[in-house]
């Protein structure tokens, strides 16, 4: 039990929250919704750490093409190659 008699989110609300987290595009939204209108401080450090998250990993993203285009240009021509051989019926 909560402290103070207060109850947290039920499952239902954490399952909701996970599926809502999980579509892609709608969780940043979802994320920065939750950190600002959350009641709940534990909805709300879970928006906030998911927010971070998802900052972090575009920082990854774009350091990587910074740091190695040529492989990721190679990749690519790679890519369009075997799209090319594949013949879909």
């Amino acid at each position: 039990m909560a402290k103070n008699g207060k109850k947290g989110p039920s499952v239902l609300n954490w399952m909701g929250t996970l599926i809502l987290y999980a579509i892609p595009g709608v969780s940043l939204i979802f994320l920065i919704l939750s950190a600002i209108f959350a009641k709940s401080s534990a909805k709300r450090n879970f928006a906030i750490a998911g927010i971070l998250l998802e900052v972090i990993c575009v920082i990854l993203i774009f350091a990587a093409f910074a740091v190695f285009p040529d492989t990721f240009t190679q990749l690519s021509q790679q890519l369009r190659e075997a799209g090319r051989v594949v013949q879909i019926p």
